[in-house]
């Protein structure tokens, strides 16, 4: 426990000393404005006090009094002034800090592996992310701009009132103090527990929220509105019945010390009204006493707020800290690896889910550079993932993947991600607008190239159906789109950066036929100078590839050109003969229905 609490202490320390210099000088500035007020704080009530007493024994000249009333108005405006200054550069550090921690978060989710983001919850994420920016603003507040000024302005009028009012005051004063400090300290730690409780309530409440609004539509479909709500009001009342548990208990022990403070205040100033009728003190020192203590009655009732705030918030920052403490460093966009065309080639690759499904079983094959290769087969015999493994999203178990004859592990991951054009089986789109979600892949490209690949994937007529041309918003998920449409924009994107290597995925399940074949044949005839790896299962769109390769059960069962393939009367050509007899089966019902008709 003291090892990790250290390890958050230096880590807020070097969020708010680091390598900038006008970093360094706000800091500078802001400490500066604290010791300042902390130091006026302290001065005016002496001032006050020589006002006082100078005025009560006539010992004062008018100029010394206009003299003492200028400065006690100028410590006063001073010390607010610097409160002020003190707050803005306590804004501006605060929020370089939480855009540290969330430029390190969201680079931690970034550089994960495909495994680990194919189980990440994005309610959960945006829930950890604002408790650790809350957690370390109140860390922060509390420790360097509340808690650390607090103690050294009580232990200046703990000196000030030890030589001025003798042991007695100051021991009642360290007293008060004491309890207020061990129920402070003694309450935060048994509401560790219950703050672990709300966190992880909080995140299934997150979690749930944002898959709720996610999928409003379905819920709507099934009209299944009623359960959702059930849902999310069961996890909200749990994150409730642990916030009000942890509140209530500190409110309890929040008044008791606010009793506490309560005696402390009336026992200093009993002992200074008896000193001050036995004529042992002087009125000025009754009144720089009242105002230390006034002074401090404020901070004192919340300090045992701010402390339970402070240990909290570092309780937080703890659990989370492996997710902000380390930035990742990610290579910007660079030449691609590949100048040309390249080959690929899997040697007995073999690869198993974490789950334990095989996938892929003793692979072996070789796509020739600049080759229009199709992957057909049945659902889950193991063709996405082949696309995963070339893009190293997974690693084999067994054998070897080499394009260009060199092996895949000796190209860093993100050099070889760079020198690919990807496309999803589900376009992932941007909450952007149509021309940001093209240039998504390649910023740089010019007008031109982005006009070509508008045309290559029959965009010009949903651009001009489009609002705002190129530059429409198309909503979350691309939700304002059509699943066709979301397609196009998907493989627009990918062909864009115009990459060696094409990897398609089931491109355009989501188009027409008509729409599905123009586009096969841009790719067949266009992008000569790439390697075109593609995923089908309408098998007419890709009967004049290079080279087709049949996987069954993670195995590649049969490989050649449409014609071989239908000549050796195996897989492929049940597959195709089965589409096109369904093919034949819904002529042959449109032309009976126009017989019907007429």
């Amino acid at each position: 426990m003291q090892h990790s609490l250290a390890r958050t202490i230096f880590f807020l320390l070097g969020c708010l000393w680091t390598r900038e210099w006008k970093a360094r000088l706000q800091l500078i500035a802001a400490i500066g404005c604290t010791g300042c007020s902390v130091g006026l704080t302290i001065l005016a009530p002496m001032l006050l006090k020589w006002l006082i007493d100078g005025l009560s024994s006539a010992s004062l000249s008018a100029t010394s009094v206009y003299l003492l009333c200028v400065a006690y108005g100028g410590a006063w405006f001073l010390s607010q002034a610097t409160n002020r200054c003190e707050q803005y550069l306590f804004v501006v550090v605060n929020e370089r800090i939480k855009r540290t921690i969330t430029l390190n978060y969201v680079s931690r989710v970034l550089g994960q592996p495909a495994a680990a983001l194919s189980a990440h919850q994005t309610g959960a994420s945006v829930s950890e992310l604002t408790r650790v920016q809350d957690s370390a603003m109140r860390a922060m507040i509390g420790l360097f701009w509340s808690l650390a000024p607090i103690c050294v302005e009580i232990a200046v009028v703990g000196i000030v009132v030890c030589s001025l009012f003798g042991l007695v005051y100051t021991a009642v004063l360290l007293g008060v103090l004491t309890l207020y400090l061990y129920l402070s300290v003694a309450t935060a730690k048994r509401c560790e527990v219950l703050q672990r409780k709300k966190n992880r309530a909080a995140d299934r409440a997150s979690t749930r929220l944002v898959d709720t609004l996610m999928h409003a539509d379905t819920v709507k479909a099934f009209s299944n509105e009623a359960s959702e709500l059930t849902r999310l009001d069961r996890v909200f009342k749990m994150r409730a019945w642990t916030s009000i548990h942890i509140t209530r208990k500190m409110e309890i022990v929040g008044a008791v010390q606010l009793l506490i403070v309560g005696i402390g205040l009336t026992t200093l100033t009993a002992l200074a009204g008896r000193d001050i009728l036995a004529h042992r003190l002087t009125l000025g020192d009754f009144v720089l006493l009242n105002s230390y203590l006034l002074r401090f009655t404020l901070p004192l009732s919340t300090f045992g707020y701010m402390v339970r705030s402070i240990q909290i918030g570092l309780f937080n920052l703890s659990e989370l800290l492996h997710t902000i403490r380390a930035r990742w460093h990610f290579e910007p966009l660079g030449q691609p690896l590949f100048e040309q065309a390249p080959s690929i080639e899997f040697r007995n690759a073999s690869f198993c889910h974490p789950c334990g499904r095989r996938v892929l079983h003793h692979a072996n094959f070789l796509i020739p550079a600049g080759a229009f290769c199709a992957l057909v087969g049945p659902s889950g015999a193991g063709k996405s993932t082949l696309i995963k493994l070339l893009l190293r999203l997974y690693k084999l178990d067994e054998g070897q993947i080499l394009i260009d004859g060199q092996p895949i592990e000796s190209f860093s991951e993100s050099q070889l991600r760079q020198s690919i054009s990807y496309v999803t089986q589900e376009a992932h789109l941007l909450d952007r607008s149509i021309r940001e979600n093209i240039r998504f892949a390649c910023p740089q490209a010019s007008d031109a190239a982005l006009e070509q690949v508008i045309r290559t994937c029959a965009l010009p007529p949903v651009i001009e159906a489009a609002s705002h041309g190129l530059d429409t918003p198309i909503g979350e998920r691309g939700n304002k789109l059509s699943g066709g449409e979301r397609q196009r924009v998907g493989l627009a994107r990918a062909l864009l950066r115009d990459s060696p290597l094409l990897l398609l995925d089931e491109p355009t399940a989501a188009l027409d036929a008509h729409t599905e074949a123009d586009i096969f044949q841009h790719l067949y005839e266009r992008y000569r100078h790439t390697t075109r790896l593609v995923i089908a299962h309408r098998l007419a769109a890709i009967q004049h590839a290079d080279l087709i390769l049949v996987m069954q059960d993670g195995a590649i069962v049969e490989a050649g050109t449409h014609h071989s393939l239908l000549a050796q009367q195996g897989v492929y050509a049940n597959l195709w003969y089965k589409q096109t007899d369904v093919s034949a089966h819904r002529s042959d019902c449109a032309n009976l229905a126009e017989i019907v008709d007429s």
